[in-house]
């Protein structure tokens, strides 16, 4: 792995334990960088202030938030990892009242790195899996030809 490959990994983690995992939102002035692109499937986000509100109101809505890496891979500018997150659903999400339900969500994300920061993140979660876990979707049952 180049020297270079290790940093942009480190920058990453670093994001995912200490504003993810520990709450600090001040370090995003550290790795994230100011014209950032944010994919979701949910929604894009551009630049540093609207990734910093969404980390906030993420916050707001699950307090006790825990991303965990799982796998890192990397080369050159991309570092993809895939995560679990788990968390308490203790604020109002999208109008969805606290259900005080536990979630853990997986997830992939696909970051590129310039000069030291996160440039543009892919985020693809399994947001469906959550809100099912909060008790708000219902999956119809499934049945099997035998």
């Amino acid at each position: 792995m180049s020297i270079r490959t290790a940093d942009n990994e480190a920058v990453v983690i670093r994001e995912i334990e200490e504003i993810w995992s520990g709450g600090d939102l001040g370090v995003i002035d550290d790795v994230v960088a100011e014209d950032v692109v944010y994919h979701t499937p949910m929604m894009d986000m551009d630049g540093r202030d609207e990734y910093r509100e969404m980390a906030e109101e993420v916050r707001k809505v699950f307090t006790d938030l825990e991303m965990n890496v799982e796998d890192v891979i990397s080369t050159d500018d991309k570092v993809v990892v895939r995560y679990t997150t788990r968390g308490t659903h203790s604020g109002e999400m999208m109008g969805i009242e606290p259900t005080d339900e536990e979630i853990e969500m997986t997830g992939i994300l696909i970051d590129r790195i310039e000069d030291g920061k996160i440039q543009e993140r892919y985020d693809n979660a399994d947001e469906l899996g959550m809100f099912v876990q909060l008790g708000v979707v219902e999956l119809p049952e499934m049945e099997y030809e035998e």
